[in-house]
């Protein structure tokens, strides 16, 4: 903003500012005749309702006292000559600079026009005005006090939206703590730092079970806990959700596990009070002592890692923690899996399923492959990272449309597996429906065999996107029956026509009794609702001659093929 605007802008301020009751003025001059003068002739000025109260300095080091115990004045009227040529430019030079203060208004008085400064120095240290002091009349010195205070009382009114602005940027809002903006300011400037990451666990459950409400008088009471626990640092901040960060210079391993230890022992098992309800929580904590950088990416890796202890879930980072390599092979697998998919070489194998009573094929599995430098990866590889990815349902797709090209021309029955991904895409009924019409694939061929991460009977658009699919023709399948969430209780609200058996129960169902008792279960349930079995993992004769004893409808294992490129 230059001068222009400010001089006439107006001087009524949007909101009303806090100061005190008269407008503080500096007056640096070695002249005590120029002090007596301008005391005289602004005695009774008044802008805004208040007066000046003028201070009076004869040399620049008295100058610098005061205003380094007083850097509130509204202007300074500033002889540049005094016990040197530069003095006055000195003054200027320790405002502006030393005391880093640019709302104070600058105007210079000199009685030796030759000493005056150049007008680069008049730009760069925002000079207000330079005046020759036989110019200064009582009425000019009016007009320029009232210039300088209306450009002060506007700048101050910006500094102070500025600073409440900045304020609300560095402030969480619910706990009052610093924001993660804040975080990585100190973490840009700050040496020889130590960081606590602070996770409440399955705080989302709380949040879903009790309300947001809930959740944030837990985030309030977290914060004012740690405030009042005597953890030797003001740093402290609320970076997201559930996440809280303590943040430390120069601290041993040593004690930062001593106060991660503190922090647990003041928050899990504390009883949180809130209306009438009586929670607990529980905390993982990670640390990252002093790497050379990203250290909140490495205390959020540490925090995933404490999360697999069953004690006290405190974790330092280190390079050896294997949760880095698993973000590291997701890293690289990520990378290959898109390079894959832009170079067509995510491709297709056929597994063979046989009906037990004829050992006849009567369809085949569709499974995905990757073809990475000449080499070719099952999903075991890739999976995890394409989830994380979310690259899942463009895979599905590929997958879906490379099966409807090797059937077309047969009459072979197929599967294909769909993940909870898949089923959260409003869309997806329709484009399955689509490479069916395109390929003249008639939707009762088709099996959709459903790879779980999460439950999906209680999920909705998962649940509408399974009864479109049904209404389509498509027969539905869980994989993987009897492990994770695929359970009994999923039958109850799934429309299914068969389960595959998870190969860990059948790959030993001739030797061990166990498998075997698991296996007889799932048939006992499934023949009760009229649902098909598909006993996956079949590498052997003795294994298969079981399963069709206990009447599993369908094989499929290496004992009859495994996946290849071809169909039979």
């Amino acid at each position: 903003m230059n001068d222009n605007e400010l001089i006439f802008a107006s001087e009524e301020p949007e909101y009303e500012i806090i100061s005190d009751t008269t407008w503080s003025v500096l007056i640096i001059d070695d002249d005590h005749e120029v002090h007596a003068v301008t005391k005289l002739a602004l005695h009774d000025f008044q802008f805004d309702n208040k007066k000046l109260n003028l201070v009076s300095a004869y040399n620049s080091n008295e100058a610098k006292e005061i205003l380094s115990q007083n850097n509130d004045f509204s202007f300074v009227l500033l002889d540049i000559v005094m016990e040197s040529n530069d003095a006055g430019i000195k003054v200027i030079e320790h405002i502006r600079n030393e005391l880093d203060n640019k709302l104070i208004r600058i105007i210079i008085r000199t009685g030796q026009p030759g000493y005056a400064p150049e007008e680069e120095i008049i730009n760069l240290y925002d000079i207000n005005d330079y005046k020759e002091k036989t110019e200064l009349t009582t009425t000019k010195l009016y007009t320029t006090a009232r210039t300088a205070l209306a450009q002060y009382k506007q700048l101050s009114e910006l500094q102070k939206k500025t600073d409440e602005l900045y304020h609300h940027l560095i402030t969480d809002p619910i706990t009052n703590l610093y924001s993660r903006e804040k975080l990585y300011q100190d973490l840009e400037k700050l040496d020889n730092v130590g960081l606590l990451l602070i996770d409440i666990d399955s705080f989302s459950t709380i949040n879903n079970a009790y309300g947001y409400t809930i959740g944030d008088s837990i985030l309030k009471k977290v914060a004012k806990i740690l405030n009042e626990s005597n953890l030797d640092t003001k740093l402290m901040y609320r970076i997201e959700s559930d996440n809280f960060v303590l943040l430390y210079q120069n601290k041993s391993d040593d004690f930062l596990l001593e106060t991660a230890l503190k922090i647990k022992n003041v928050l899990v098992n504390k009883e949180f009070n809130i209306d009438d309800l009586t929670l607990l929580i529980n905390i993982s904590i990670g640390i990252a002592n002093n790497p050379h950088n990203n250290l909140l990416q490495k205390a959020e890796i540490a925090v995933f890692a404490s999360r697999q202890k069953q004690d006290n879930k405190i974790e330092f980072y280190s390079e050896e923690l294997n949760t880095i390599k698993v973000i590291n092979n997701n890293l690289l697998w990520s990378k290959r899996l898109t390079k894959a998919i832009n170079s067509d070489n995510i491709i297709t194998y056929f597994q063979p399923i046989v009906e037990c009573k004829t050992q006849k094929i009567v369809k085949y599995e569709t499974l995905v492959r990757l073809v990475y430098e000449d080499e070719v990866y099952s999903p075991f590889h890739f999976l995890g990272a394409a989830r994380n990815a979310g690259l899942l349902t463009q895979i599905t797709k590929i997958v879906f449309e490379q099966a409807c090209k090797k059937f077309e021309n047969n009459d072979l029955d197929f599967s294909v597996n769909i993940t909870d991904h898949d089923l959260m895409n409003t869309d997806f009924a329709n484009m399955l429906m689509s490479y069916c019409e395109k390929h003249n694939i008639q939707t009762n061929r088709i099996s959709l065999e459903i790879l779980e991460e999460e439950s999906i009977s209680k999920n909705v658009q998962a649940l509408k996107n399974l009864t479109k699919l049904r209404e389509l023709g498509f027969l539905l399948s869980i994989d993987d029956f009897g492990v994770e969430y695929s359970n009994f209780s999923q039958l109850k609200y799934l429309d299914i026509d068969s389960v595959k058996i998870d190969g860990s129960f059948i790959k030993d169902i001739d030797t061990n009794k166990y498998s075997k008792y698991v296996a007889q279960s799932i048939l006992s349930y499934t023949s009760k609702i009229n649902v098909k079995t598909v006993a996956e993992f079949v590498h052997s004769k003795e294994v298969f001659e079981e399963i069709k004893e206990l009447g599993i409808d369908y094989a499929q294992g290496y004992y009859f093929g495994k996946p290849e490129s071809e169909l039979k």
